[in-house]
């Protein structure tokens, strides 16, 4: 007989619901004690902030960095520094009850922070769909908003298991997806922007490298069906140029077809539920025109 262990490996609802439901029992044990929710939260990272907004506790939310700019209301927020270099006196001037960090902030600047009492968790930046819905469910947790956690990946699960449903009966095209130039970069299995391709009903074919480091005459030899351009950091522009680049070789089946795609690298590239599940299906109906 096979244990859960196993389906939690092979099954992307079982994962999550199996953290689901690890989270109601936490709240259903706790439920009439005196637990401590934060009134003053410093988020030091852009997907921290973006998970505090889809949680609705953006009222708890005091400062943030100047690199949290999803929704827009989050730009409006006090800043207290960059991503990797926060302003250590500022956050203590304004007396936090907690600070979120990410696995970017710099160890000695979170030390100092501790030695001041004020509390600080940090939270890896997700690698996968699951661990998108692990790191919101932990948010939502530590802001008293467990419940709302809950139903915002319920959703996202819905949302992607019903695409990957329509997709596992279609043919599987091969797909490169473009997300740095210099040097050229994509995703290989350990990151979730192989997901989208994986359960949007293609095949990456960069899957299988050590590394997402690629180069263009790897692509060429791969000569994939589709080619998905989000080159983080740079303008719609840069990517238009790209694009450009790609169809000048017109032997490509992705050139012959007319299927270089650009997208917005701030949408695709940003790692919560909700957007993941967005995502998915815009790259999907890509792969798969015509899909509901």
């Amino acid at each position: 007989m096979k244990s859960i262990f196993y389906y939690l490996k092979k099954n992307l609802f079982f994962q999550v619901s199996f953290l689901c439901l690890l989270v109601l029992q936490a709240v259903c044990s706790i439920a009439g004690a005196d637990t401590f929710v934060p009134k003053r939260v410093i988020s030091l990272s852009p997907v921290i902030t973006e998970t505090i907004y889809l949680l609705n506790a953006q009222d708890l939310l005091i400062a943030n960095t100047s690199y949290c700019n999803v929704p827009e209301a989050a730009q409006f927020k006090e800043k207290i520094g960059s991503v990797t270099q926060m302003n250590v006196e500022k956050i203590i001037s304004l007396q936090p009850d907690i600070v979120i960090a990410s696995s970017l902030s710099r160890d000695k600047q979170i030390k100092i922070l501790e030695n001041q009492n004020i509390k600080v968790i940090k939270i890896k930046n997700p690698e996968t769909f699951v661990q998108m819905c692990d790191i919101t469910l932990k948010i939502g947790k530590v802001l008293g908003a467990e419940k709302n956690a809950v139903k915002i990946i319920s959703r996202a699960v819905k949302e992607v298991e019903k695409i990957e449903n329509q997709t596992a009966v279609l043919l599987k095209k091969k797909v490169f997806i473009q997300i740095g130039m210099k040097p050229l970069y994509s995703a290989n299995k350990d990151s979730f922007i192989n997901e989208y391709i994986k359960y949007g009903g293609g095949i990456n074919i960069v899957e299988n490298e050590k590394t997402g480091i690629y180069s263009r005459e790897k692509v060429i030899s791969q000569n994939p069906d589709i080619i998905l351009i989000a080159t983080m950091g740079t303008s719609k522009k840069a990517g238009l140029i790209e694009k450009q680049r790609w169809m000048s070789f017109k032997f490509l089946n992705a050139a012959i077809k007319n299927q270089i795609y650009v997208l917005d690298p701030e949408f695709i590239c940003s790692p919560t539920p909700v957007t993941f599940a967005k995502g998915l299906h815009e790259v999907a109906a890509l792969i798969h025109p015509g899909l509901d």
